[in-house]
């Protein structure tokens, strides 16, 4: 059966939670695959917001199943807390949530790790201190603990006590952490999430069923801050492209839809490269019009005009085939709207850099195009076939406002243009 999987296809924070939740009432089961608490989808469902940085966007009022893969990091107490806002509302809502019993944790040591390690840093990566980094660091140096970890209480404690073993000796009293006060603290944690009635499941379990059943997967973050494909080191520490549903043991097909979200400009947070960023007066209007502070960290986002040439890379690295347009109504009333068409490197222009460390020391060339009062004038209809025609790939659907009914397909939208 046909999958839709949506990714961010610029530096993240495009909208992809509303996409998702907007989608997800048409999906049995929708899975996220990847990253950490480092993000953050927000929703608005009859009129309140919700913010999730772990939770995969299911819709209250549907069956739908949200699972948490194990190319995640989990925060278990941060888990807690969402269910817990969501069963103020939606009682129950827990058990439809299942979480691969192969994940690994981000546990209390791992945001200390952040801190440390940022503050060491001569010059600073810029990340979340949502311990993300050195989760996947313990992962890969065989120096974490799995969900599965936590059915066996005798098991936990003997790798717990040899892992804060070698990180008090590493970190030389910069730690403040010890054996029983984390094995308690995780323990309670497991406990209240079994009260609440999440499930707990494997891959292999579900496997054969994710083959008849309508899946949508959710990615984390955006293209350009994928460990492998993106601009690193200034990356998160997971896949962020759609190849990441490889950790739930499925495998996309040239028949399946991946989607890349896109905002009508682009955003930034945290350091590294930037090529079409805006500074001074004119990056603070927009960033207030867009309301551009992460839902995360609160941190105040770079903004910068639409980057083509970035786009055309994400969609190579991604094998994106279609495109969702958010955010076009922020730049209502602009008489001027600019747009990168190309990079500017030692007297010669690129349509799409090869390499990610080729967004660096690049001029962009800009196309200058009419603005619009609203999305339903014919200039901002303009600036979509523009769009289409530069990346020769489809716009379906547009996003026009904060709320997930916010958004119409293309051909809906054509019928609503003045």
């Amino acid at each position: 059966m046909k999958k839709l999987a949506i990714v961010g296809a610029q530096w993240g924070d495009e909208g992809k939670g509303k996409i998702v939740n907007y989608f997800s009432k048409q999906y049995d089961y929708i899975i996220r695959f990847s990253g950490g608490a480092n993000a953050g989808h927000t929703i608005y469902y009859n009129g309140k917001k919700y913010v999730n940085h772990l939770l995969p966007s299911i819709t209250p009022e549907t069956n739908s199943i949200g699972v948490l893969s194990k190319g995640m990091a989990l925060d278990l107490n941060q888990m807690i807390k969402e269910l817990e806002v969501l069963e103020e509302d939606f009682k129950g809502i827990s058990r439809r949530f299942a979480i691969d019993k192969e994940i690994f944790l981000v546990l209390s040591y791992h945001k200390e790790e952040d801190a440390v390690l940022e503050g060491m840093r001569k010059y600073p990566i810029g990340t979340t201190k949502k311990g993300i980094g050195p989760s996947f660091a313990d992962k890969v140096s065989r120096e974490n603990i799995r969900l599965i970890d936590l059915f066996d209480e005798e098991r936990l404690y003997e790798r717990l006590e040899n892992i804060i073993y070698l990180k008090n000796n590493v970190y030389q009293g910069k730690l403040s952490i010890n054996t029983d006060d984390v094995y308690e603290e995780l323990l309670k944690q497991f406990h209240k999430l079994q009260a609440l009635g999440c499930q707990f499941i494997s891959s292999s379990e579900i496997y054969e069923e994710l083959q008849t059943k309508r899946v949508l997967l959710e990615g984390a973050q955006g293209i350009m801050l994928d460990l492998d494909s993106g601009t690193y080191p200034f990356v998160t520490s997971s896949q962020t492209t759609a190849h990441g549903a490889s950790t739930i043991d499925i495998t996309l097909t040239d028949e399946d839809e991946v989607m890349g979200v896109v905002k009508a400009y682009t955003t930034r947070v945290g350091e590294g490269e930037f090529p079409t960023e805006i500074l001074g007066e004119e990056a603070d209007e927009l960033r207030t019009l867009g309301n551009e502070f992460g839902a995360t960290t609160g941190r105040n986002r770079r903004v910068g005009w639409l980057d083509l040439p970035q786009l055309r890379y994400a969609i190579r690295k991604s094998k994106l085939n279609s495109i969702v347009l958010t955010k076009g109504d922020v730049l209502n009333g602009y008489d001027e709207i600019k747009v990168c068409t190309g990079y500017e490197s030692s007297g010669t222009i690129k349509k799409m850099p090869m390499i990610a460390n080729e967004f660096r020391d690049v001029n962009p060339v800009y196309k200058t195009l009419k603005g619009w009062k609203s999305v339903f004038d014919i200039n901002f209809l303009k600036y979509i076939t523009f769009i289409e025609q530069e990346l020769d790939l489809e716009i379906h659907y547009i996003s026009y406002g904060p709320n997930t009914e916010d958004i119409m397909s293309k051909k809906e939208f054509i019928l609503n243009i003045n």
